[in-house]
């Protein structure tokens, strides 16, 4: 018997629009586009953040600010000293936005870069490092609730945390009432996990959700070390598709957050695309509202 889906089929589904060509002269195509296609939401950058056009535009095509990314720049001993400025600036412009959910990731790093997708054998964070991270997010996503923001974490590849271990060893070091899980299960593919295995051990602290394909035939070159870089296998063979696309469940993944009940957002994303770029973002939403039906 198939599980009805009364509260999943009522997120939200929005868009981390990696795939689309974005100037500020053409703003107003950019939003009609993406609001065209159906997605109600976008992850907003700083600089759009700031501009008061584009938050009126958004508002003019009923787009919300879903979210917002703030990169962690670190080494193997934890967040840099420019990190401190940095994540407390995207904290203060997403309160001015209006923004949803700030997503808190680690930035690339070149030792990580080269060894995407084989992390068993990759530089790694200390013990310190580890508490480091997770003090610093802690100390900013404190600062966001305080300013009436929610806070998330999103686990990546060719970062210091891309695997399940380095996930759940960092999320056990934050409270978890204070930092939820921004879930993007193509990187969790590309960690070597499996989505639905981390739904159930994440459960009611998974706040937002990355739908994010992957190519299975990229990933295991990539696994192989056939790419120096994971941009390499992400800018020039599309190592993610659109939703539905490759090698991940839609409908497995979207069962096992109806059994958790989840019913938040469902964000859409793809790094990039062959041209016409824009036009993947149609067929993710498509299979993604397939799937849900």
């Amino acid at each position: 018997m198939s599980i009805q889906r009364k509260l999943l089929s009522s997120s939200p589904i929005g868009l981390v629009p990696l795939n689309w060509s974005y100037t500020e002269s053409k703003k107003n195509e950019y939003l009609s586009g993406i609001s065209s296609y159906g997605f109600g939401g976008i992850q907003v950058s700083s600089a759009q953040a700031e501009s008061r056009d584009f938050l009126e535009e958004m508002t003019r095509n009923n787009i919300r600010p879903a979210e917002q990314y703030v990169g962690i720049r670190c080494n193997r001993a934890g967040p840099i000293s420019q990190a401190e400025g940095e994540s407390r600036t995207v904290v203060e412009i997403a309160k001015k936005a209006g923004v949803e959910m700030l997503v808190f990731a680690v930035d690339g790093s070149d030792d990580r870069e080269q060894q995407a997708g084989r992390a068993e054998s990759a530089a790694k964070l200390t013990s310190k490092g580890f508490k480091n991270l997770a003090e610093h997010i802690e100390r900013y996503a404190n600062f966001a609730k305080f300013l009436g923001i929610k806070s998330s974490f999103h686990q990546h590849a060719a970062t210091y945390i891309e695997t399940p271990e380095e996930t759940r060893t960092l999320l056990n070091l934050m409270d978890s009432q204070l930092v939820g899980v921004c879930l993007d299960v193509g990187h969790w593919l590309v960690g070597g996990g499996d989505p639905t295995e981390a739904v159930v051990e994440y459960a009611e602290r998974i706040t937002h959700v990355h739908v994010k394909d992957v190519n299975g035939q990229i990933l295991q070159d990539l696994i192989d070390g056939k790419y120096q870089k994971m941009h390499d296998a992400v800018h020039l063979d599309k190592l993610f598709v659109p939703a539905g696309e490759g090698i991940l469940n839609l409908a497995e993944l979207f069962e096992s957050l109806e059994k958790v009940n989840y019913s938040g957002w469902l964000m859409s994303e793809q790094d990039s695309a062959y041209e016409p770029s824009e036009e993947a973002s149609l067929i993710s939403i498509k299979n993604i509202r397939s799937a849900l039906d």
